[in-house]
């Protein structure tokens, strides 16, 4: 998850570079758009996809909104925040230039696939964690030991 992280920062930065370049002469560069979107979407998914597998009944995020811990549901409103964002800066880019929401699409969604990848790896930890405590006995609690010692 954490080279997913990297990868997507990285796409990000060439994704803002492809951007700044688009605007000073109006044309796309795809030697440096595409290895953005590659970076980009490929970490995302390398950390949604662990992120999902964590829980191990699946998270459920309105009901258990308050149980999850605040560091997930920061980063769960946060990514949530970026899609819209993100949304509403191409539909806004495409009113000025066609061009443009390619340009500027894979910085938003690869953000949004690793904040959501991280949450989601959070809370499900947290769940599995719940369950867990919740489906012991607190005879079998005193039983557990810590290996090599």
């Amino acid at each position: 998850m954490i080279g997913g992280t990297l990868s997507v920062l990285a796409g990000t930065a060439l994704g803002g570079l492809s951007l700044t370049r688009f605007l000073g002469s109006g044309q796309s560069e795809p030697r440096i758009l595409l290895p953005s979107l590659a970076l980009s979407l490929g970490g995302g998914y390398a950390v949604l996809f662990p992120g999902l597998g964590t829980g191990c009944q699946g998270v459920r995020i309105r009901r258990d909104w308050r149980r999850h811990p605040m560091t997930g549901r920061v980063l769960w409103v946060l990514s949530l925040a970026v899609a819209t964002a993100g949304l509403a800066t191409c539909i806004v880019a495409g009113m000025v230039s066609p061009l443009a929401p390619g340009q500027l699409v894979w910085i938003f969604m690869g953000i949004y696939l690793a904040l959501a990848g991280w949450a989601s790896a959070i809370m499900g930890a947290a769940a599995s964690l719940r369950q867990d405590t919740a489906g012991t006995p607190a005879s079998a609690e005193e039983e557990v030991t810590v290996p090599g010692l």
